[in-house]
């Protein structure tokens, strides 16, 4: 059997769930990238003159009142045919909703993963209501990493039977982690974004300091909030006591769980609806055995229980947070409990090996 991973980007294989899929899916694999409708691969680029005739073809239809094909959409059925494709994976709802129409045409089985921001962000869901509902309705199963994600998915008119939960599963390197429970490090990894709130992250901390002022906060990652968090650092003059990395490698990621005490994340609902899935960083800091402090949002209270593996929060309730925070520098016997709590149930329940296998048979039974 061969399958067709579809990602929006060539730069998005640095995403550890694409990257595991890529890897762990056992099957024969053709990776094709380029757009949100993706339609390159590494050895079959379009030329120009490709691109030109196209163009020109779709202006002669036109004309005719016949249908016209973008190029993107004929360059990636041909590519489909070539390689005789057996059925298309799609990463990210978008990417399945812009592909299905060739699918169809080629009569090429689909699945696709939704990942949270593509049925969350208000914009987005009303731009691809009408797509969303063919993907849904021509689409084998949608998989889906967070159980609130289910409701927007019914909304929108998904056949409930096509809806499948799994979350992505940490890779069993970060199983093998043992947490340095004596630390007093806070560690925080995730993109610098609305959604993860890496603000009220730092202003949770800033009143850990009041009572722990030798406790430090590593915050690693990127985005466009990264240098409006670095000022709020030096407004509140805690400059020696938090630390940006940057964007990581994984050997980078893993080190820092090792040397930390609990991981933390303060996710909201951004303004423009945006919400988390299931965070992956979350998955891997508890199966790395680190507590988890974060808050009912989203997926994380379908893998964090709340007293049992980590501590949860309201969102906004910084105070609540720098409480829970503090609960755990000043026990950290009740911090190594909740954190190896937190690895059994990672690795009983959304291990890597549990969704390749679920997406395997998913694949298989395609149609």
């Amino acid at each position: 059997m061969k399958i067709a991973i579809l990602t929006p980007n060539k730069t998005s294989y640095t995403e550890t769930f694409i990257q595991n899929h890529i890897e762990y899916l056992p099957f024969e694999k053709i990776v094709i990238y380029g757009d949100v409708l993706p339609y390159i691969t590494d050895t079959l680029q379009p030329t120009k003159f490709q691109i030109k005739k196209n163009t020109i073809l779709n202006f002669i239809r036109a004309k005719l009142s016949f249908p016209t094909i973008s190029f993107k959409e004929q360059h990636l059925q041909k590519i489909l045919l070539q390689h005789k494709v057996d059925v298309v994976f799609a990463e990210y709802l978008i990417t399945g909703a812009e592909v299905v129409n060739v699918c169809e045409r080629s009569g090429i089985p689909i699945i696709c993963t939704a990942l949270g921001y593509e049925i969350s962000v208000y914009k987005l869901i009303e731009q691809y209501e009408v797509k969303y509902k063919k993907l849904f309705q021509y689409a084998s199963a949608i998989v889906v990493v967070s159980n609130h994600m289910k409701k927007n998915i019914l909304d929108l008119d998904c056949p409930p039977q096509k809806i499948v939960y799994s979350p992505i599963g940490p890779s069993k390197e970060f199983f093998e982690l043992l947490p340095n429970y004596n630390s007093k490090q806070v560690l925080a990894i995730g993109r610098f974004v609305e959604k993860k709130a890496p603000h009220l992250t730092i202003l949770a901390f800033y009143k850990v300091l009041k009572q722990h002022e030798d406790a430090t906060l590593v915050m690693a990652g990127d985005g466009h909030l990264l240098n409006m968090c670095k000022d709020l650092v030096k407004a509140l003059q805690i400059e020696k006591s938090v630390f940006f990395k940057g964007k990581i490698n994984q050997k980078e990621q893993r080190d820092l769980l090792q040397n930390s005490l609990m991981f933390i994340q303060h996710s909201k609902v951004a303004e423009d609806g945006d919400s988390e899935g299931t965070p992956v960083a979350i998955l891997e800091a508890s199966a790395s055995g680190l507590p988890v402090v974060s808050t009912n949002h989203g997926g994380i209270p379908d893998v964090i229980i709340s007293k049992v593996t980590g501590l949860l929060c309201d969102e906004f309730d910084i105070e609540q947070m720098s409480k829970q925070i503090l609960q755990l520098l000043d026990n950290k016997d009740y911090a190594k409990s909740l954190g190896q709590a937190g690895k059994l149930r990672v690795q009983e329940k959304f291990s890597l090996e549990k969704h390749i296998f679920l997406l395997k048979d998913l694949i298989l039974n395609a149609k």
